[in-house]
């Protein structure tokens, strides 16, 4: 928050007291006077002093004009407006940090949406899994993954093997087959009944 500029002319005011260059009981200078000197307007220049008189630095007397009335005062003045700026200072960066707060939340927002996107996606894929069991005789036993060459035949990819139990996901290619092994398959109609055919040695209709 931009200090106003009248709160900046009561607080120098209030500095010059302090500092000896108007003491108590001696009049400060007419308004248009401090207007020139701080060249800003007399409505300015009166919202300024009215913030001291208010405090009891100065006295507006009619006919004489604005007189110190109290340096303690004025030092008293100085610290709570010090304390106004500190505060505004820390309220200032709250903010920023609230705006900040309010980016990251955003931004959160929009990661979070894309891991759940790509959950329901790799969820998706998974629920589509077929479970292929390679029987006793099988073609494929004894042999690998590589050498069924079951990408390129068939299209479909396997994802995993569930041996005695265990789940390997993501099997190398040098894998080597066993009676009793689950294939995880992942393809469409047509290419699990080619793995299928692949591991029992049926020929294609």
């Amino acid at each position: 928050m931009e200090q106003a500029r009248y709160q900046e002319i009561a607080e120098q005011i209030a500095h010059a007291i302090v500092l000896g260059e108007y003491r108590e009981g001696e009049k400060i200078h007419g308004r248009s006077t401090l207007a020139g000197r701080f060249n800003v307007s007399p409505e300015t220049i009166r919202r300024a002093i009215a913030i001291l008189q208010s405090e009891g630095v100065v006295e507006v007397r009619q006919g004489v004009g604005i007189i110190v009335a109290s340096k303690i005062n004025a030092e008293k003045f100085l610290r709570s407006f010090n304390v106004k700026n500190e505060i505004q200072a820390f309220m200032e960066e709250l903010k920023m940090l609230m705006d900040k707060r309010r980016e990251i939340d955003r931004q959160l927002d929009v990661l979070l949406n894309k891991i759940t996107s790509y959950a329901d996606r790799f969820i998706s894929r998974w629920n589509d899994v077929a479970e292929i069991e390679v029987q006793a005789n099988s073609p494929a036993e004894g042999h690998t993954l590589r050498e069924l060459k079951l990408r390129e035949i068939t299209g479909a990819t396997v994802v995993g093997v569930v041996r005695n139990g265990m789940e390997i996901f993501s099997p190398e290619a040098d894998k080597v087959l066993q009676a009793g092994d689950i294939l995880l398959v992942v393809s469409s109609g047509v290419g699990l009944k080619k793995v299928e055919n692949l591991l029992t040695g049926k020929k294609e209709q």
